[in-house]
């Protein structure tokens, strides 16, 4: 059996100034890496942004505008809540897979998640003013990514990570991730009503990596202003687990080859699993 070494991403943590990431990622289970450090370009961000609002129109039929709330009266929870999520967005776009492959989001995911993670949900969140009738101060409720896996966990060793880049301004008052810092480390889900009371937001300007340990307890606030706050996610998973939405093959080999990292993300879709099977023990 091969025994597979960490991966160096020392060089990226230098290039990019990730120490300070890397030690909330420890120490926390989360951090947020703002556009200044990822280098990337207000239309970058926007074009993520209007392709999610593109995705959503198209599937839900709707208008969304991004100072307004939507007039189309939805049924069913995202009435009652105020969001929608669309998954399996890397089939809709080019750039839902080039964001895949950004490099300070490969090095935080892989001092997480190590060498050979996969990318396991690609989904687009539309979240708009929560209606005054919702009796929650949460719209979703806490919990932890890695639920699926039972508990205790090591939290050195996270089943399951997840991304989101902030493509509007987030803040508590915009219905932004709440947290609670450390319970990471508890290796443990929270019990009922126990998160609430210890959690703080999430503020990211807009553009911002936001990345987080797989047991760490997290929900989401009420929107409290009118308009939409829009979110790309990207739950990730180790090699063994088996994705939440299977990409494998659906990807054209152009579009894998076209892009700046393309090994790294033939890893991401499970494209190199064949070689691995057949390459001696």
């Amino acid at each position: 059996m091969v025994i597979e070494e960490p991966a160096d991403i020392s060089c990226t943590v230098e290039e990019y100034g990730l120490q300070r990431h890397i030690a909330e990622l420890d120490e926390i289970g989360l951090t947020v890496v703002d556009k200044e450090t990822l280098r990337v370009s207000d239309a970058w961000v926007d074009q993520l942004r209007d392709g999610i609002l593109r995705v959503g129109e198209s599937r839900a039929d709707a208008t969304f505008e991004l100072d307004k709330n939507p007039t189309k009266a939805f049924t069913g929870r995202p009435s009652e809540i105020g969001h929608m999520i669309f998954s399996h967005l890397v089939y809709e776009d080019p750039v839902f897979v080039d964001v895949l492959t950004h490099p300070v989001k490969k090095a935080l995911m892989t001092h997480l998640l190590g060498v050979g993670h996969r990318v396991a949900v690609s989904d687009g969140w539309i979240k708009w003013q929560t209606p005054d009738d919702w009796p929650s101060e949460e719209t979703t409720g806490f919990h932890a990514d890695q639920s699926v896996v039972p508990a205790p966990w090591n939290w050195q060793l996270p089943h399951i990570a997840n991304m989101n880049w902030t493509l509007t301004e987030y803040s508590r008052e915009d219905g932004a991730l709440a947290y609670v810092p450390g319970s990471h480390r508890l290796e443990r889900l929270p019990e009922l009503g126990e998160a609430l009371p210890l959690a703080i937001p999430v503020d990211a300007p807009k553009g911002s990596l936001v990345i987080f340990n797989g047991a760490l307890w997290h929900g989401s606030y009420r929107k409290t202003t009118p308009g939409l706050r829009v979110t790309l996610i990207g739950q990730h998973c180790r090699p063994y687990m088996l994705p939440f939405q299977d990409f494998k093959g659906r990807i054209p080999e152009a579009t894998i080859a076209a892009n700046h990292d393309p090994a790294y993300l033939r890893s991401l879709l499970r494209e190199d699993e064949d070689q691995m099977q057949a390459a001696p023990s």
